[in-house]
């Protein structure tokens, strides 16, 4: 492919966003509402965007954080399903479960594609342009820089060009993958580091759910190694069901799962079900993307890996990255410059509020795949995990368990010491990591250095 495609150095565009998920239409609305020029491509219909696969649940915490942000509005009580209280955390033998339950677990269960067409709306009323059933089908470069991108409409096509150019088309990563080898971005995502999911939601006319405020989400190594299932109630009778599993050699076909393991086993599946929609879908699971920038060139959401590596939700992460993405653009772009280094600012804005948890919580993820059904069962029946516990440790990526006086003291009364000894072991390595990124460089110059410090840390959390 020839990277050195020519163009005008007369731009069409302050920025095009390539992508109309949540997390590049809250980059067009953030750059729209500062008075640029934003063109917002997606490749559906303009009717069908917002239709992917997807559990349907966002905290309130982060539509208040936006709301700080970058003004976002309340979310239209139409796009709303239900709205949750809680989430239970179930055993293997489904019988233990913990519920955790605080401010950050208050949200909603939401119609998937009323909010992405929400989203959008947001961003075409602040002033971006909208070109939908459009194929971003290849970058633009400038003397070796990104300077646009190649739009297919229709079998059509025709070149764009724009001072910066963001991908945000999810885990394909559509534009990331053709940066040349010279960049700093990471252009391909490990296997292992990925989660392929299927989810089915169903009207439920003959089973009512008795707690639809709750989520339930559940915890089977046999059946689902590396993810789990869920049962997120949008009402008494309507649920959105899934099962996710990481991409390891050999790992099930979730669609599978959902007929040999999730259908047999659920009282509502049993009963007559209608089929609202079914889907399947690949996403990320891992820290973020070490650098989310190059000269002209920003990442949003899953193509930038801004996604929670233990339950892979990632609206609000992407969200958050959408956000402070369009408000960086948005200052160079006014100060003339969209160098790597003037778009810098993105990184350690994204890693100070979100992405050191993220990155504790890909440490821990390890972790929670080396456990057994059994080791398992065993930390909810005696108290070695509490619900409290996991919440902090979500929320924050700091796992306060197996530190301190009361690890000693399960040390010393209960049995299963080899798993108590690799918590603390796990938990010492979320700290480190945690640390690493408090240093996160203040510029490109300090990346490469800064990466070889993560390399012993994961090295040993694969092994814990």
């Amino acid at each position: 492919m020839d990277y050195e495609t020519q163009v005008s150095n007369m731009t069409d565009y302050d920025v095009i966003v390539a992508g109309a998920g949540t997390g590049g239409s809250t980059t067009a609305y953030t750059l729209a509402k500062r008075g640029l020029s934003v063109l917002l491509v997606d490749r559906k219909d303009r009717d069908m965007i917002g239709h992917k696969t997807c559990g349907d649940a966002l905290g309130n915490h982060h539509i208040e954080e936006l709301r700080a942000l970058v003004g976002l509005p309340d979310v239209p009580r139409e796009v709303v399903e239900h709205d949750v209280n809680g989430i239970d955390l179930i055993a293997p033998d489904r019988v233990h479960r913990l519920r955790m339950q605080g401010p950050t677990t208050k949200g909603m269960s939401f119609n998937r594609h009323k909010m992405g067409q929400w989203f959008v709306d947001l961003a075409e009323g602040a002033g971006a342009e909208v070109l939908a059933a459009t194929r971003v089908k290849r970058l633009l470069f400038e003397d070796g820089q990104v300077a646009g991108v190649r739009l297919s409409t229709g079998g059509s096509d025709r070149d764009v060009t724009a001072k910066v150019v963001v991908d945000a088309t999810g885990a394909a990563a559509v534009l990331r993958r053709q940066l040349p080898e010279s960049s700093p971005v990471e252009r391909v995502i490990a296997k292992e580091d990925q989660m392929v999911a299927w989810r089915d939601i169903y009207e439920t006319p003959d089973y009512e759910f008795e707690t639809p405020d709750i989520l339930e989400i559940y915890w089977d190594q046999e059946q689902t190694l590396g993810g789990y299932t869920w049962v997120f109630p949008q009402g008494p009778h309507r649920v959105n069901v899934g099962v996710g599993v990481m991409t390891l050699p050999g790992h099930r076909n979730p669609k599978d799962i959902m007929k040999e393991y999730v259908a047999p086993n659920w009282d509502f599946m049993r009963t007559e079900r209608v089929v609202i929609d079914s889907s399947g879908g690949v996403a990320p699971l891992r820290r973020p993307l070490d650098t989310m920038v190059d000269n002209n060139f920003v990442l949003v959401g899953d193509a930038a890996c801004q996604v929670n590596p233990v339950h892979g939700g990632g609206i609000g992460s992407s969200l958050l990255g959408g956000a402070l993405a369009g408000t960086v653009i948005a200052d160079a772009i006014e100060a003339g410059d969209t160098s790597i280094a003037a778009l810098w600012p993105y990184n350690p804005q994204y890693m100070e509020r979100y992405g050191a948890k993220q990155a504790a919580l890909d440490v821990f993820r390890w972790f929670l795949l080396n456990v057994t059904n059994e080791d398992i069962n065993f930390a909810f029946a005696r108290g070695v995990i509490k619900a409290s516990d996991l919440l902090d440790t979500s929320m924050t990526g700091t796992m306060k368990i197996g530190r301190g006086e009361k690890f000693r003291r399960l040390v010393s009364g209960i049995g299963n010491i080899p798993l108590l000894r690799r918590v603390k072991r796990i938990a010492d390595l979320m700290e480190r990591i945690r640390a690493v990124y408090a240093e996160y460089p203040d510029s490109p110059a300090g990346l490469d250095e800064w990466k070889t410090r993560l390399v012993p840390i994961y090295e040993a959390a694969k092994q814990t």
